[in-house]
């Protein structure tokens, strides 16, 4: 049974201002509370929501197979109707919020861990041209040369004998001799 907009309007100022203050308790919004509001007396008037108010031209058939609300409840049931929307609309509100705080600390670069990577990266960097230098200035062109095909290249002992016409017994000699040296200087 769909109520007409007379009733609607009847009801409408009835009850309105206790709907209002229910939703403004619930919501703590003007704007939320006056939309939910506004949505239950739609959905009254679309029929979604039945008030089953008493109507003397209804019919047994009807009255029997609706559900009908007594007229001195109805300023109750919009009142639940009302706490329900806003009920479903804080519900909706925290899991947008909660999916919404996810995905920000998931996309959000951090910015201290990047730091500190930056540092770490600058660290090994400055290393890594220590242990160049030294090489460089320390080891004898052949041991150099050993260590450079060995760990830069990843060539294997007789790739690199083969390559300086030398025995793998003197490959295994210079790499053990460039080893020890930059060891004693950079892991005393």
């Amino acid at each position: 049974m769909q109520i007409n907009k007379e009733t609607i309007e009847q009801l409408f100022r009835q009850h309105y201002l206790r709907m209002y203050q229910l939703a403004r308790v619930l919501l703590k919004d003007d704007a939320a509370s006056k939309d939910v509001v506004s949505e239950v007396f739609a959905d009254v008037l679309d029929g979604k929501t039945q008030l089953g108010l008493d109507n003397e031209t209804a019919n047994d058939e009807t009255i029997a197979s609706e559900p009908s609300l007594p007229s001195a409840n109805t300023g109750s049931y919009l009142l639940v109707c009302v706490r329900h929307k806003c009920l479903n609309l804080l519900s909706r509100q925290k899991m947008k919020d909660r999916v919404h705080h996810l995905l920000k600390t998931d996309t959000s670069p951090s910015i201290a861990p990047l730091e500190a990577t930056i540092a770490e990266i600058d660290r090994e960097t400055e290393k890594y041209e220590a242990i160049l230098a030294y090489m460089d200035a320390e080891l004898t062109p052949q041991t150099r040369k050993v260590l450079d095909l060995r760990f830069r290249q990843k060539l294997k002992y007789r790739e690199i004998a083969t390559e300086l016409g030398i025995s793998e017994v003197a490959v295994y000699k210079h790499l053990a001799q460039g080893i020890r040296k930059l060891k004693q200087k950079f892991n005393p």
